[in-house]
């Protein structure tokens, strides 16, 4: 099944009425800061916090309605299972989420209050992964991957169409890396309509899966460490059909960013852009402030992909 604008459009009347159109907010102070005309998509205002709601409701609302009785399961880090509860809770349906051992105790406190089942179903995702598959086999119930399905991507890519409605004068897309479901999605449509826009990723140095991937022209297994930014880590199946060809495709270069920038990112978009970001979502305003000079571009839009942190380590971070 190949991915299109059309599967996108379609997508974006899929997700009508669970996930919200997100502004476009300019962001004086980093613009004043760098030089640059910056704007922030904020996908933090989506009824969970982060994008993933995009494409868990339109992968769920695809479903027939026999595999919406028995349910759905997936596995993730936080935002993809957050959003996989709600719209389950949102639809009446069942639906299961396996996690590894690192995933952060905020994270699954935030599955948990949307009404998911949480198991931890292995020490990495990888293993978590495999669990959640031999699940769905042994209950009956439909995996929906977190970043390799055809729906989930095309849902991620209905963020594009906003933000080229809602900016058409930009020449650079910032886009934080992990799986590559929102870069996939958000590349069949910003390199479909608007070629010339560049197409920027940026992840952690540490298990930058896709990031790798990309450079060796095939998929590469990475060791899973801690990172501030937790919502991008781990590894990418072997299996991956979508996610990895359709990022080696779109990208147009992508960097990697230090601990130290990504924290520093985080605290000064809560005390100067007033917003709360995860690590992951920091990620963009870390690589403004790294590697500015490598970055074209006028005209810059930052994907605040979530806000799903700790805040008592957050406010601690921005006190020291």
């Amino acid at each position: 099944m190949s991915i299109t604008v059309e599967d996108v459009q379609q997508a974006r009347k899929r997700i009508s009425g669970i996930a919200v159109q997100t502004p476009l907010k300019p962001a004086y102070t980093l613009s004043e800061k760098t030089g640059r005309k910056i704007w922030l998509k904020m996908e933090i205002m989506q009824p969970t916090g982060a994008f993933k709601i995009r494409g868990a409701a339109n992968a769920i609302q695809a479903l027939g309605e026999e595999q919406r009785r028995k349910g759905v399961i997936s596995m993730s880090t936080g935002n993809h299972g957050k959003a996989i509860a709600y719209v389950c809770r949102q639809l009446g349906m069942r639906g299961v989420i396996c996690i590894s051992e690192q995933v952060p105790k905020v994270k699954i406190e935030g599955m948990k209050k949307l009404g998911a089942e949480v198991i931890v179903t292995g020490k990495d995702q990888d293993e978590a992964d495999v669990g959640a598959r031999e699940m769905a086999v042994k209950e009956g119930l439909h995996f929906i991957s977190a970043f390799d399905d055809p729906y989930v991507i095309a849902g991620q890519g209905t963020m594009a169409l906003e933000i080229l409605e809602q900016q058409p004068q930009l020449d650079t897309l910032i886009v934080p890396l992990s799986g590559g479901g929102l870069m996939a999605g958000i590349g069949t449509v910003i390199k479909t309509l608007r070629p010339e826009i560049q197409l920027i990723g940026v992840t952690m140095e540490q298990g930058a899966a896709m990031h790798l991937s990309i450079e060796a022209g095939k998929l590469v297994d990475v060791e899973e460490v801690p990172s501030w930014a937790d919502a991008l880590t781990g590894g990418i199946p072997k299996d991956n059909q979508y996610s990895f060809p359709l990022c080696a495709q779109y990208v147009d270069q992508s960097f990697l960013v230090s601990e130290a920038a990504i924290a520093k990112a985080m605290v000064y978009a809560l005390q100067q852009e007033r917003i709360v970001l995860e690590g992951g979502a920091a990620t963009s305003i870390a690589l403004l402030e790294e590697k500015l000079n490598h970055i074209p571009g006028e005209n810059i839009a930052l994907i605040c992909s979530g806000d799903n942190v700790d805040m008592a380590k957050l406010l601690h971070l921005a006190a020291s």
